[in-house]
């Protein structure tokens, strides 16, 4: 079976590669008791790294009596059905706030949750309330813990190593939806999910390809990225036509398969710009813009699009005359001075020469009566 057959989020904890900076931050403000929004478009990781989060919460948080809850608020119909879910799962009763906080309270152990396609409830009207009283209740959930007390961990004798006074939160919420994370009155930390980089392509190809017997050489990896441009669901597409060339088929067209694939099937929200089935290393010489909105975007483009100008011996010729007038003189204040004289005559030289560049070149007109008289005496 080709490892790379598309499912919907990895739930295999050896699966999950990589987004060390984003887990490094979420855990942080976890830690401190902040919820967290992830943002990203459809495809790039959000469902995959809300899993790795529940899974790995206790180690990360260094919690082990960390109960972990995950949930989908795709198919719920509205608060009611999500709290009376939430409430279950912590075995008790009730489908309001009251009841969840009630829930929570009954807990000796800290309780994380982390709440998938929020766009959806949001997109039904009910969503963001829904977030912020979960938020609120997170922020309730803060208890001080006095420097010298241990931390209890339910079933376990007290630590006697003393601690320090913090504030521990007992309930913890993470939250995935699509697109950029919606501005709430809640004080949510955000993190949006960008492409995956050059060592996380080749840590996720390696993980998928454990004891199949096939490998992907250093160019296969380049190109999976490049036609990819790093969105980890067209990853995988991809990646599954090449494990069929490198398996069993060597003349088998990967590339064209997969680019028949990702335009008979875009994904939704994410489609590959019409340059990736442009072919060659051009499809991005940037990197991926996934993650992005339209503003940063622009931003990034503006900053890796600026060219070196021709005068660049120009402009660094102020450089040059202070560096010479420091040494020589010895005293920074003449460099200085220097500085700001030859930077004055190189803008006037500039704008002397662009003023000439600019000015429209004269038509020559030509004499038509002259000619005229001319071609008459010659006759």
């Amino acid at each position: 079976m080709n490892p790379f057959t598309e499912r919907k989020r990895i739930t295999q904890p050896e699966r999950f590669v990589g987004r060390w900076r984003e887990l490094s931050v979420i855990f942080d403000r976890l830690d401190t008791g902040r919820p967290v929004l992830v943002g990203g478009v459809a495809g790039i990781g959000k469902s995959s790294l809300l899993t790795h989060i529940a899974q790995s919460a206790a180690v990360n948080l260094e919690r082990p009596d960390l109960l972990a809850l995950y949930a989908d608020m795709a198919p719920a119909e509205d608060e009611a059905a999500l709290f009376h879910l939430i409430t279950r799962s912590l075995g008790s009763r009730g489908d309001s706030e009251a009841a969840l906080e009630v829930a929570l309270l009954e807990r000796a152990e800290p309780v994380l949750l982390c709440l998938d396609n929020a766009d959806r409830a949001i997109a039904a009207g009910w969503g963001a309330a829904t977030l912020e009283k979960l938020a609120r209740l997170a922020r309730r959930s803060l208890r001080y813990l006095p420097a010298g007390m241990p931390l209890p961990i339910p079933g376990q004798p007290s630590s006697p190593v003393p601690t320090t006074a913090a504030m521990e939160p007992t309930f913890l919420l993470v939250a995935a939806c699509h697109g950029r994370p919606p501005v709430l009155s809640e004080p949510f930390a955000t993190v949006t999910l960008g492409a995956i980089s050059s060592p996380e392509v080749r840590l996720l190809t390696d993980a998928y390809l454990d004891y199949t017997g096939v490998s992907f050489s250093p160019a296969d990896l380049r190109e999976l990225e490049e036609v990819s441009l790093g969105h980890p669901a067209y990853l995988q597409r991809a990646a599954y036509q090449l494990y069929i060339a490198r398996s069993s088929d060597p003349t088998y067209d990967w590339k064209a398969a997969y680019f028949a694939d990702a335009q008979n099937r875009p994904i939704p929200g994410a489609p590959l710009p019409p340059v990736v089935f442009e072919g060659g290393r051009a499809a991005d010489p940037y990197g991926s813009f996934y993650g992005m909105d339209d503003v940063t975007r622009r931003l990034h483009l503006d900053r890796m699009d600026i060219a070196a100008p021709d005068d660049l011996p120009l402009f660094l010729l102020p450089l040059v005359v202070f560096l010479v007038a420091w040494q020589v003189s010895g005293n920074l204040l003449i460099g200085g001075v220097t500085l700001l004289i030859t930077i004055g005559v190189v803008m006037l030289a500039r704008r002397l020469v662009g003023a000439r560049s600019r000015q429209p070149e004269q038509p020559i007109a030509s004499d038509s009566s002259g000619q005229q008289q001319e071609e008459q005496h010659a006759e």
